[in-house]
Order: C-alpha cells, then sequence, then structure tokens
C-alpha cells in the first residue's frame, strides 16, 4: 500500500470534517482508489464531472470512521480524459479533485 503524508497532498474541508487524500494512480488507466477519512462513520456520495462539468457518474455508500477509499473503474467514466470527482456527506460537499484517465 502507498501512503502518501506530505500535508499539501491533502484537502480539508473543515475542522472534524471530510478530508480528502490523494488518489492513486493518477492519472490511471484500468481503475484508481478514491481516498478519504470521515471522523464519524457516515454516508458518503461520490460524484464525477466531465470536463464540461456536468455530473455523469455517482455512487452512494456508508463508510466507517477513519480512512476509506472508492474503487472507481474505468467503465465507471465514459471515455479517456479528464475528470473531477466530490465527495459530499451530511450536506458538505468536499472541494472537487482532477483525476485523468487515459
Amino acid at each position: 500500500m502507498i501512503r502518501f503524508n506530505h500535508p499539501l497532498q491533502m484537502l480539508k474541508v473543515a475542522e472534524g470534517e471530510l478530508e480528502l487524500l490523494p488518489n492513486f494512480p493518477n492519472p490511471f488507466v484500468e481503475m484508481t482508489l478514491l481516498r478519504f477519512n470521515l471522523p464519524s462513520p457516515a454516508q458518503v456520495v461520490l460524484r464525477i464531472f466531465n470536463a464540461d462539468g456536468a455530473e455523469i457518474n455517482q455512487k452512494l455508500a456508508s463508510f466507517e470512521e477513519g480512512e476509506n477509499h472508492v474503487v472507481l473503474q474505468r467503465n465507471d467514466l465514459r471515455e479517456p480524459g479528464i475528470y473531477e470527482y466530490q465527495f459530499e456527506t451530511a450536506g458538505v460537499a468536499s472541494p472537487r479533485r482532477k483525476l485523468v484517465m487515459f
């Protein structure tokens, strides 16, 4: 397992809220792990946006406190390109992050 612990690679929404960690690999061909930390168990919505900003996919799941991940497969996206993703929990949305699929 590869971990990135450099503080500049993490995005915090607010203290005690959802924390985004770097996805790996990025860019990717077949799959990537979208990693995040939760301060407590929660339902999380993952939204994927294309380069035009249109939402093209959404996943909803329940996760435990601590580090979690969502596996994003090639077939979750329509075609190779640049995408953005965003997590949402309890009405709080994370900043969008970019990912690239070849």
